[in-house]
């Protein structure tokens, strides 16, 4: 059974075995004399030791040669013993199951087959155990030589055609092929320039790849074994030592090449010399005097040019002298491709190969500096690739630029000089005696100074004015009446204006001046002013009384107690006015200063409740014209509230040109009383908490008192509105209301940015309760109560008496840190015992998976130990 179950095996292993293969170089190979020859040899699919045997020999007619092996020391024949010894011939172990049989310096007498045997280490012979190449060793008869013609060192300036020859000659065979190289020294390193491989192709390195595709360096065959590298434009990173380097090549049977021969000549040293050595940049002129409208011509040369170069011309101005031209201006450039940027004034020329003029027309103030002229040279390495080579400034010229100040004078005169007020005003002001003002423009502006007494300095003030465009601009106080026409201002010859005001007002009299200014355009279409003169003064006046207003008031009903009516009437008196209208206003003065103005009647008598904005008392107010000086106030209902000092303010109005009115002056009229006698009570009010210190969250009582004070009337006859006020110190802003109840028992809430809630109850007749509802830091603050009584009159009408405003309650909100920092250090722990407790869960589980898996019995194993008989001694042995 058991040799059954061992054929059976060995069946498998030859049917998975194709036997030993041995492998050498396909061939022939062909090699060139005095090199060093490399033949490989490896066994595969043996079985035995890993490490195997390999045994080189040779045959050249008929019998195979012994020549190095492996293991046996005697193996080589006595024929090439003395090149085994002296190491031209050895066997090289690579791996355990390959060798490379190394020939130095290579003869023609080593041409033949090279057979690579191995040793059988196998249980059955099966497979390969040998193979064989041919060698043919060819004479060695490539030569490379650079042009008899090129010196040894060569001397080229940046952006010269340069061209290096190589000639290269082999004895042609079959199954050879020729490559030639060039490669530069630049001394810090050595780069291949292109190459003209086996296969007949060229091929350029990446760095001189654009420049061989642009035309900048080609390779030539030339006939007869010469070849050429030829650079149209040679630049300085082109510096370094030359050579020309020949290759023999073998295609062998896989395909591959192999270069089996190569040759080297260094040809030349290439020492470019920058463009920027000997490039020059010059000025013809020197220091330069011109007027303004001259014309400035500079001429900029060259020196040091070369035909077939490209160059860029700009010239730059700075109106000092400074050699960072960033922050000069640029004048004129000629671009490389010849276009001209400028300005209409500027124009440049290519008077020569290497000479450039600038011509700078119409010249202004603008164009004194110093000019520069910066020439930029560029070699064209390829078509649309360009290299800057040098780039230079010459020295400085002054250019110098005087203009000839307009001189003139300016008068100012009075066409027409009003003798009253309505009267037209005519003024003019005019240009003479001009010199050099040439085709400046005029611009003009008008002045006037209030006539004011003589210890009061005079205030100037501009009217209007017309600039160089001959754009009209009104001051804000004159904007409206020139808007509309009343007063106008014109140019009636080339350097005369003209200021007519239609309708002269009082207020218009005083002195009167104007001054021109001459504007000239200059290149960059800019105005710049040449000169200002202005005119002596000229006096606007009239003698006129000044206007004078007398207002009276007169009480017709008076009141004594509340429920009456109060009439009052406004009777005024006007002085050196012309046809004036009138404008009232009825205002009170309560105790304490504070005033307010109630009704208002306009000149065009229309009707407006000023700051009465109590809406059951709307219609209790009335102001009436009952002539042409005379007003009559009356309030129906008047209450406790309404006491205080009555007045009238009257103001004055003359007609202006155009259905225009200007409100001329205002008078105040003497005050009138309401009081009413006191027989009621007096009142007063005072606010308390009973904690002032809180917590957020808590909730806050503070307590209004009403105190009564004198007689008092039944209980059912008082009433109180009542608001609450909150100021927050912390802030900026006066108070605001909270909530508040009037004498209906109508609550209402206020606006408040806090989440706290506020309510209000009252308590007792005399007593209101402010409860504030989870208050937070925001409620900090002062809090006051604002008490208005209502007291029922005997005719049943309620009367409203004077607010009354308690002193503040001070609140502090005091910040709690255990409750602002407990919840956050509950949910921290929370979260972190969570995240622990969820770790230790999910490494508990990943344990008892993972040992569960690693700790099972294999089956297998079980069995195989189970059937393993135990052995001894005697059966070891």
């Amino acid at each position: 059974m058991n040799r059954i179950v061992s054929a059976f095996i060995l069946l498998g292993v030859f049917a998975s075995s194709s036997g030993r293969v041995v492998k050498v170089l396909a061939g022939p190979l062909i090699r060139v004399e005095g090199k060093n020859v490399s033949i490989s040899c490896d066994v595969n699919d043996y079985t035995g030791p890993k490490e195997q045997d390999f045994e080189w020999s040779v045959r050249h007619n008929e019998e195979y040669v012994n020549l190095v092996g492996t293991y046996d020391p005697s193996f080589t024949a006595n024929k090439y013993k003395d090149r085994v010894d002296r190491g031209e011939i050895a066997i090289k172990r690579t791996s355990d199951n390959s060798v490379i049989l190394e020939i130095i310096n290579v003869k023609i007498t080593d041409s033949g087959e090279y057979k690579c045997f191995t040793p059988s280490t196998d249980a059955t012979s099966s497979g390969n155990y040998d193979a064989s190449v041919t060698l043919n060793v060819i004479p060695d008869s490539l030569k490379v030589s650079g042009s008899k013609s090129r010196s040894e060192t060569g001397s080229i300036t940046e952006g010269d055609a340069f061209e290096m020859r190589c000639s290269v000659s082999t004895i042609a065979t079959s199954s050879t092929y020729l490559s030639v190289s060039w490669e530069v020294n630049s001394g810090s390193s050595v780069e291949e320039i292109i190459t003209l491989t086996a296969d007949s192709s060229i091929s350029p390195e990446k760095k001189y790849s654009e420049r061989y595709k642009g035309g900048n360096i080609r390779f030539d065959f030339l006939g007869n074994g010469m070849y050429s590298l030829f650079f149209s434009r040679i630049l300085p990173s082109d510096n370094g030592t030359y050579s020309c380097i020949a290759g023999e090549w073998s295609k062998e049977a896989d395909g591959t090449w192999t270069k089996i021969n190569e040759k080297k000549t260094q040809l030349v040293t290439v020492a470019v010399t920058p463009i920027a050595n000997y490039l020059t940049v010059s000025l013809d002129e020197y220091n330069i005097d011109l007027s303004t409208s001259d014309t400035l011509a500079l001429t900029c040369h060259i020196g040091g040019l070369k035909k077939d170069l490209g160059v860029e011309v700009t010239w730059f101005m700075h109106p000092v002298l400074t050699t960072d031209m960033e922050k000069a201006h640029m004048v004129a450039r000629l671009s490389l491709d010849g276009l001209i940027n400028g300005s209409d004034s500027v124009s440049l020329g290519r008077l020569t190969q290497n000479t450039f003029q600038l011509v700078v027309r119409d010249l202004d103030k603008t164009d004194s500096g110093y000019y520069f002229c910066k020439v930029t040279v560029w070699v064209q390495q390829f078509i649309g690739s360009w290299h800057k080579a040098a780039e230079s400034i010459s020295a400085p010229v002054i250019v110098n630029i005087t203009s000839l100040e307009p001189s003139f004078t300016v008068s100012h005169t009075v066409l027409n000089n009003p003798d009253l007020a309505g009267a037209p005003t005519k003024l003019e002001c005019k240009m003479s005696n001009d010199e050099n003002v040439n085709d400046a423009t005029l611009a003009v502006s008008w002045y006037f100074k209030e006539n004011l007494p003589g210890d009061v300095p005079l205030i100037t003030y501009n009217i209007a004015s017309v600039d160089h465009n001959l754009v009209l601009q009104a001051s804000s106080n004159y904007s409206e009446r020139v808007r509309n026409g009343h007063i106008v201002l014109t140019k009636t010859e080339n350097t005369a204006f003209q200021l007519q005001i239609l309708h002269t007002r009082d207020t218009d009299r005083g002195e009167y001046f104007c001054t021109i200014s001459t504007w000239t355009q200059i290149k960059n279409h800019n105005w710049v002013q040449t000169k200002n003169v202005s005119s002596s003064t000229s006096l606007i006046f009239w003698k006129q009384d000044n206007p004078k207003l007398a207002v009276i008031a007169t009480p017709i009903r008076a009141v004594f107690s509340p429920g009456e009516t109060f009439e009052m009437t406004c009777k005024v008196i006007g002085e050196n006015l012309k046809t004036p209208r009138y404008s009232v206003v009825i205002n009170v003065e309560y105790a304490g200063g504070k005033t307010k103005k109630i009704i208002s009647l306009s000149k065009d008598s229309i009707i407006n409740l000023e700051e009465w904005n109590d809406k059951h008392r709307l219609d209790s107010v009335v102001l009436e014209k009952t002539g042409e000086t005379a007003f009559l106030f009356r309030m129906y209902g008047s209450q406790i509230s309404d006491v205080g000092f009555y007045f009238c303010s009257i103001s004055a109005w003359t007609p202006d040109v155009g259905n225009t009115w200007t409100e001329t002056i205002t008078g105040v009229s003497n005050k009138v009383k309401i009081a009413f006698e006191q027989s009621g009570p007096s009142f007063n009010v005072s606010v308390s908490s009973d904690n002032q210190f809180v917590y957020p969250g808590e909730t806050v009582k503070i307590e209004c008192v009403v105190l009564l004070h004198g007689a008092a009337p039944g209980m059912d006859k008082i009433s109180y509105d009542v608001k609450w006020m909150h100021k927050n110190l912390q802030q900026s802003e006066e108070g605001h209301m909270v909530t508040s109840v009037d004498h209906w028992g109508l609550v209402q809430s206020g606006q408040s940015n806090s989440s706290s809630d506020y309510s209000l109850e009252r308590t007792d007749a005399q007593k209101y309760l402010l409860r504030i509802h989870n208050i937070e830091s925001m409620g900090h603050g002062n809090y006051i109560c604002i008490v208005t009584p209502w007291i029922k009159s005997p005719d049943g009408s309620w009367q409203k008496s004077s607010e009354i405003v308690s002193g503040p309650v001070l609140i502090t909100v005091k910040l709690d840190f255990w409750n602002s920092v407990k919840y956050p250090i509950i949910y921290g722990l929370s979260a972190a015992a969570a995240v622990g407790l969820l770790s230790i869960l999910i490494g508990y589980l990943s344990v008892y998976c993972c040992c569960k898996k690693t700790m099972k019995p294999n089956n297998k194993t079980r069995d195989l130990y189970k059937n393993t008989p135990m052995l001894v001694p005697s059966e070891m042995d």
